[in-house]
């Protein structure tokens, strides 16, 4: 891959990151990571039916698509509490969804923090190929 010039070849990380697939940057750390690694945020719809018929609009709730297939403008999220925490301190879900109303972020929050428990819970066991008192596993009995 040359630039536009033709002149020079690509830096080696532009070429690895044209390799490896779509790259997404994260709306929390600002970090760069590929689609597969990130949790993807959609915004919801905003208004709520009333008793007396009128529609009024409250705030957006954001959306986890964690299949990465709903419809709309998306934002990239790490699955990390950390990242989590810093995009709603720096109120990133609503610049990225370009949503200027108020915003409703407690769904992203109750599922990274869901994942993180998850992760913590799960038995670190043998996944590495070593037992317990960190031998490694023989393969043959």
């Amino acid at each position: 891959m040359t630039d536009r010039t033709g002149t020079r070849s690509a830096s080696p990380d532009a070429r690895a990151a044209a390799l490896t697939g779509p790259v997404r940057t994260c709306i929390g750390c600002r970090g760069t990571d590929s689609w597969s690694a990130l949790l993807r945020v959609v915004a919801g719809s905003a208004t709520v039916a009333t008793s007396d018929g009128v529609s009024r609009g409250s705030a957006v709730p954001v959306i986890v698509d964690a299949e990465h297939r709903l419809g709309g403008r998306g934002a990239w999220l790490h699955p990390t509490v950390a990242c989590c925490d810093h995009a709603v301190r720096r109120r990133a879900f609503g610049r990225a969804l370009r949503v200027s109303t108020a915003i409703d972020v407690t769904g992203v929050t109750a599922y990274v923090c869901g994942l993180s428990h998850t992760e913590i819970d799960r038995p670190k066991g043998t996944e590495s190929g070593f037992d317990a008192d960190e031998r490694p596993m023989s393969t043959q009995q």
